[in-house]
């Protein structure tokens, strides 16, 4: 097999490109943003592979005709410029033989229903790991030939995008709200910086304010001199009721008091890996204390290794949701996706801004879909589900 590059700027072209020159037994292998010192040629790579009698009937065409309408122009030749091509194609076949395994397990599928490849383009331009793409794309051509058989070929791009939105939306978990305002707590955990004290005061102003739900406001960072004292001024100018705890017995004590009748929104402090022994007591209090809801904060943007990190950090309290803050801060829907479904937790709040409490939302599995699905049937077909 001919492993060959197709550059333009942006996914879609770059595909239409290289199906006019190769037609449709060509493989996309993988498309990824082009590496800096080959950013003249276009904004995005994508790399198919050209089965060995194609190739051939490529050569010979090509020697027909000195140009390729398709083609950027070669830019002048020089020793750095083979070298550096040089490399990338070394790149390619490495990065190739890694996704070649995925890929060719569904090849004879991908001509049964060709527009599956727009669907792994999609969710590439959007960030997601071709790793993760891979395996949703095959689980959306098997849940399309279950219920089509026979009938793949002429699949509309409207089912794909139904059967994408379709899958994602079973691999996503969110939020029960009600459930929470049942259980009547709320605990915020997550290091420091992410976003947990302005989160908690969105909580109370949502439910304190405008739902008219009797909160109780509870700090429990106490480990910072004056740490629990922005959330002390947010209760005071919205009239809620706060308390500083400055121990797990108080905890206890509050819990006991106000479960019943009140919801209890509780902040923690913002833990780093040195600080966990200082911590031992609230997790032993959080992973004991079956009415109250552990969330874990964390900003949309920080990368799966990272937050894979955390969430071990913090895998003492038993969080088993997870709070998206920064969400404004250019994040690409198919990171923040994968990071959710990697992590394992059910979505419960968005927030993307500083404004209290505007930039807060309930978490959906349609608006966390819409990023990557934005024809409307699609949304539609998972809210009908």
């Amino acid at each position: 097999m001919r492993i060959k590059s197709y550059f333009a700027e942006s996914v879609q072209i770059a595909i239409e490109r290289a199906r006019l020159e190769l037609g449709p037994e060509a493989m996309l292998m993988n498309s990824k943003r082009t590496e800096k010192d080959l950013k003249h040629l276009g904004e995005f790579e994508v790399i198919f592979g050209v089965p060995h009698r194609l190739a051939v009937k490529l050569n010979r065409s090509a020697e027909s005709s000195k140009t390729s309408p398709v083609e950027a122009p070669e830019p002048p030749s020089s020793l750095a410029h083979e070298l550096a091509d040089l490399r990338r194609q070394i790149e390619n076949m490495r990065d190739s033989v890694a996704s070649q395994g995925r890929l060719s397990g569904r090849g004879s599928m991908r001509h049964l229903i060709p527009l599956i490849e727009d669907a792994y383009s999609e969710l590439t331009s959007q960030e997601m790991s071709d790793e993760m793409t891979a395996e949703i794309v095959d689980a959306v051509e098997r849940r399309i030939s279950s219920s089509e058989p026979g009938g793949q070929q002429s699949v509309s791009a409207q089912r794909v995008e139904e059967a994408l939105a379709e899958e994602l939306a079973d691999r996503l978990s969110v939020f029960s709200e009600s459930r929470a305002l049942k259980e009547r707590a709320i605990m915020l955990v997550g290091p420091a910086g992410v976003g947990k004290t302005t989160t908690l005061a969105k909580l109370a102003l949502r439910y304190g304010i405008q739902s008219r739900t009797p909160v109780q406001v509870l700090s429990a960072d106490t480990l910072r001199v004056g740490g629990w004292e922005p959330l002390g001024t947010y209760a005071r100018i919205a009239g809620l009721p706060f308390q500083a705890i400055e121990s797990v017995a108080m905890l206890h004590k509050a819990i006991h008091e106000h479960s019943g009748n009140r919801l209890l929104l509780i902040d923690t402090p913002g833990f780093s890996g040195a600080d966990m022994a200082d911590a031992e007591e609230l997790t032993n209090f959080a992973s004991r204390e079956s009415r109250v809801e552990v969330h874990l904060v964390l900003p949309a943007n920080i990368g799966f290794k990272t937050a894979l990190r955390v969430r071990e950090r913090f895998a003492g309290f038993k969080p088993a949701h997870l709070v998206l803050t920064h969400l404004d801060d250019g994040c690409s829907p198919g990171a923040v996706l994968e990071l959710t479904i990697r992590l394992g937790l059910s979505v419960s709040y968005l927030c993307s801004g500083q404004q209290i409490p505007d930039d807060l939302a309930i978490a959906s599995k349609e608006a966390m879909i819409d990023g990557l699905c934005p024809r409307g049937e699609a949304i539609a077909a998972v809210s009908a589900a």
